[in-house]
């Protein structure tokens, strides 16, 4: 690895000591207005249990529409806990209690980690994070991470690949063309433009640019803009076509460019502060950082707001 990577490792708790269930989201539900389709309501559940129970991590699973991996300590009451937000939820337990093993420990510690630590640091792509709350809006080369998360050797610590750099969303005030070939935020994947909406389109999934901001914060944790913009309805490779703000299209892959040496302290600091303050614990453990840059907190990264989900609507579980 280039030696402009930085590593810092995170204690990992035995996996015998954890257990793995996965939960199964009820789709009959009457959706919150944040999460119209049924592969968003999955994702709201999971994101409700990472914020409403510190003791676990969690990940939605990448190809059933339904299904939540959850990791939690086998001693104590988190089962039990974990239990109670089920059925507040309404979320039902598929099978037996499980191994833990590195694979789900990873996949549920960074869904975890990207999920707590927004919008302080938003997720962009696979393994990029933009350090700017109102980066959506924001012009120029901002401040980010190229990173990466494994296992080391003896899978008892999770190692940190961490590279700063300056991240470049290259935007410009022309219109997007149908048959036109864009990049969607926060994947990055390609899609093909269909239309343009000066206003929210009526036939779309959401009433209301308030229900959009409100989706865009319960699912990805962006902050949408208060002042409302264009529209673009897109189509991937296959599905309907979904309608997007034109603030979270690209013509192109963002510009990714290293930052001055006497710098990089600095963005790797504010990152690993940030984790620490939004992530005190993992799984009832406190959370150490193992190799820090050799630099002092400044305490000024702290001065953050809490973060939560936006209060879904209320709705009455059905049986399932």
């Amino acid at each position: 690895m280039e030696n402009n990577y930085y590593e810092s490792e995170i204690y990992c708790p035995r996996l015998e000591s954890l257990g793995y269930v996965v939960a199964t989201a009820n789709i009959l539900d009457k959706h919150d207005r944040s999460a119209p389709s049924d592969y968003h309501w999955k994702i709201l559940k999971c994101r409700m249990i990472i914020f409403s129970h510190s003791g676990v991590l969690a990940s939605p699973d990448r190809n059933d529409v339904k299904k939540v991996h959850i990791v939690f300590p086998r001693y104590g009451d988190e089962y039990d806990r974990l239990n109670s937000l089920f059925s507040k939820f309404s979320l039902l337990q598929d099978g037996e209690i499980r191994h833990v093993d590195i694979h789900v420990y990873l996949e549920c510690f960074r869904y975890t980690v990207a999920a707590k630590i927004a919008p302080l640091w938003n997720t962009i792509g696979y393994n990029y994070l933009i350090n700017n709350r109102e980066f959506l809006t924001a012009s120029g080369p901002q401040d980010g991470l190229k990173y990466s998360m494994n296992a080391n050797s003896n899978s008892d610590a999770i190692v940190l690949q961490l590279k700063p750099i300056k991240i470049n969303l290259l935007r410009s005030n022309d219109i997007f063309f149908p048959g036109e070939c864009v990049r969607v935020l926060p994947s990055l994947n390609k899609a093909t433009v269909e239309e343009f909406y000066e206003n929210l389109p009526k036939i779309g999934d959401f009433k209301s640019y308030k229900d959009l901001r409100r989706h865009w914060k319960n699912i990805h944790g962006y902050r949408l803009p208060e002042e409302e913009r264009s529209y673009y309805s897109v189509r991937f490779w296959r599905g309907d076509p979904l309608t997007y703000p034109d603030i979270c299209l690209l013509r192109l892959f963002p510009t990714i460019t290293p930052i001055l040496k006497s710098a990089e302290n600095v963005v790797l600091e504010k990152f690993l502060c940030h984790l620490k303050h939004k992530m005190p614990t993992i799984l009832r453990t406190p959370l150490e950082i193992i190799g820090r840059p050799n630099m002092p907190v400044n305490e000024t990264f702290l001065d953050t707001q809490a973060v939560s989900l936006c209060t879904p609507t209320q709705i009455t579980p059905r049986k399932f």
